[in-house]
């Protein structure tokens, strides 16, 4: 399973993870998010402008089976869209899977 592990600061935006302490910040306010949603949130933050498949989301972040018929990365998309207000960067990709969109980097 994917984990943050010992990387440096992570950050997207005004979205923060610092993986020694497991913390996530919103700007400077700290974000509440369960084990799995933490885990994915890290490894959508490492794979930044990749379109990923559920089943490859699935088989990284929760460790089953990707051939495993479920609707729990769906959910949890959901669940960060609405906690950090990624709806617009946080992309579906139909028939497919999901896409953490890139940010244009600022001069």
């Amino acid at each position: 399973m994917q984990e943050c592990g010992d990387s440096d600061v992570l950050t997207y935006g005004a979205i923060r993870i610092i993986p020694a302490t497991h913390t996530v910040l919103l700007r400077t306010r700290p974000v509440h998010l369960a084990k799995m949603e933490y885990r994915l949130l890290c490894y959508l933050f490492q794979h930044q402008g990749e379109t990923l498949s559920r089943e490859n989301i699935l088989s990284a972040v929760w460790g089953v089976p990707t051939n495993l018929k479920t609707r729990t990365v769906d959910v949890h998309i959901s669940i960060l869209r609405r906690k950090h207000s990624m709806g617009k960067n946080l992309e579906t990709v139909l028939g497919v899977g999901y896409r953490l969109k890139l940010l244009e980097k600022r001069s």
